[in-house]
């Protein structure tokens, strides 16, 4: 396992490989929110071909924006765009929760570049409830004025501990894996890597009819995995997988965290799509 940096538009972003394989088309992972690349380790493990992930802007060892800017679905596209540019012709492309939203939506817009698509528990994000936009804005003007802190962690055991208690399927291994990829030190100690911005709430609603847009201009053949304990409404689950025109879908055992509660599993359901 390597790491590399790619500079984009002046941010450094963390691109880690898991195999030594230089051939065939690469297959580019991306993480969830609050999450990073280091999430796919073990569904890339023992599974053929040129397996990679990206630490997206804020997350993990990625640079975090520059003061005054925000986190937007729209910028982390380019982001994606500059990577898969960067390594030339097409890739395959899978996505883990807000990873799969962004997957979804660079297969619609850049069909030439994606050859296969995953998605795992995915699908975009969910409004619950029905928030106004005037509540929308004022609770991100209000938190944007004062967004919170980094979130402070004593060592990389509590860390790892923290991660076990929050995700049963993980093992001791991976999570500290996780714990040493996810957290960082700097003059104040050990905290967690991502950018505390990313806690605030966005100011732009998810809007429906707009997604399933991206979702019907999918080309390339899909793969949209659900886990048995999905938070996904059904109704939702169903109407955004069958919007895809090309997709089959795969349930495995486990929660929203499919590629911590159910790895090895993903990895051979991935596989079998990638080669099929």
């Amino acid at each position: 396992m390597n790491s590399w940096h790619l500079d984009v538009r002046g941010l450094q972003l963390v691109v880690r490989e898991f195999s030594d394989h230089t051939e065939g088309t690469p297959i580019v992972c991306l993480h969830g929110w609050l999450d990073h690349g280091m999430a796919f380790a073990k569904v890339a493990a023992n599974q053929p071909g040129r397996w990679m992930s990206l630490d997206q802007r804020g997350f993990g060892q990625s640079d975090h924006i520059g003061a005054g800017g925000y986190y937007h679905f729209a910028d982390l596209l380019p982001d994606v765009d500059a990577l898969i540019h960067h390594l030339g012709g097409k890739v395959h492309l899978v996505g883990h929760s807000m990873g799969g939203t962004v997957a979804s939506m660079y297969a619609a817009v850049r069909p030439e570049k994606v050859e296969k698509l995953v998605v795992a528990e995915g699908l975009g994000a969910i409004e619950w409830g029905e928030p106004t936009m005037v509540n929308k804005i004022r609770d991100h003007l209000d938190q944007i004025r004062r967004p919170p802190g980094a979130v402070r962690i004593g060592s990389i055991e509590e860390a790892t501990e923290r991660l076990m208690k929050r995700h049963d399927g993980l093992t001791a291994d991976f999570a500290r894996q996780l714990a040493e990829h996810g957290t960082v030190k700097d003059e104040g100690g050990l905290r967690w890597s991502f950018d505390p911005l990313h806690m605030v709430r966005g100011p732009y609603p998810f809007r429906e009819k707009a997604y399933l847009q991206f979702l019907e201009a999918i080309q390339a053949p899909t793969l949209v995995v659900w886990g048995t304990k999905s938070w996904y409404p059904d109704e939702i689950r169903t109407l955004r997988a069958n919007t895809i025109p090309n997709a089959q879908v795969a349930t495995l055992e486990g929660g929203h965290m499919l590629p911590y509660d159910n790895p090895e599993a993903l990895g051979q359901l991935v596989t079998r799509h990638l080669q099929g």
